[in-house]
């Protein structure tokens, strides 16, 4: 449940940055994975299907290589795995092509931040190649350059749930846990900024599965109005 009292709270005591954690966390791109997916276990001649319900079972654990790794009860080497992930990339920047938007409150939030002087940062563990998809795709409503860093998962040897990217951060920016909030899309996500003692919000995606629910958000228009 949202906790109004802790968000008055923090950025009473200033916040000095703002973290989007994830891809998810700043336009709604799980249905384009998904079909992405299938059209890359297509092409490499696999006979595999991840439903929707599959998909959200598999959003539970982080990181497009180990769900492949893992659908096949281990049984790709990780050579081909990589090759199924690179098909699946391409793929998914073709489909966000076609056009997404930000999600509810996206743009007021980075807006705010902007004019109040809190740097920003988009903390990921994705690759550049996502990266550079999600920005073309929204060049018409978000500028990148407004992230003050914006790293992948080049920048730590442990991806999420790892915390090691959200150390990384804290130590590019300059700052302690306690003077930055984050925001996730699934709590497994959520979790690795949790454990580097880090407040973070859970705006959940379409298909992330909650079960505690940990400071959940709806709209980041209910932190934008905060600042």
């Amino acid at each position: 449940m949202y906790k109004r009292g802790l968000i008055f709270f923090f950025l009473g005591l200033g916040m000095k940055a703002l973290f989007f954690g994830s891809i998810g966390v700043i336009a709604e791109t799980s249905e384009l994975q998904r079909q992405a997916y299938n059209a890359a276990f297509a092409e490499h001649g696999l006979d595999w299907y991840w439903s929707v319900a599959n998909y959200c079972e598999m959003l539970k654990s982080p990181g497009g290589m180990n769900r492949i790794r893992s659908f096949s009860n281990e049984a790709l080497a990780m050579d081909e795995v990589a090759i199924i992930h690179a098909k699946k990339e391409t793929f998914f920047s073709e489909y966000l092509r076609r056009g997404i938007t930000p999600r509810a409150g996206v743009v007021d939030c980075i807006s705010k931040c902007k004019e109040n002087g809190i740097p920003l940062g988009f903390i990921t563990t994705t690759t550049q190649h996502n990266i550079s998809g999600l920005s073309a795709a929204l060049e018409d409503s978000l500028d990148f350059t407004d992230f003050e860093l914006i790293t992948t998962k080049d920048n730590v040897a442990d991806e999420k749930p790892a915390g090691d990217i959200y150390k990384y951060a804290l130590d590019k920016f300059g700052l302690e846990a306690n003077e930055v909030i984050a925001v996730e899309d699934t709590e497994i996500n959520q979790s690795a900024a949790l454990q580097e003692g880090i407040l973070c919000y859970l705006f959940a995606g379409e298909y992330a599965t909650t079960t505690h629910n940990l400071n959940a958000i709806n709209n980041l228009k209910i932190i934008a109005q905060q600042i």
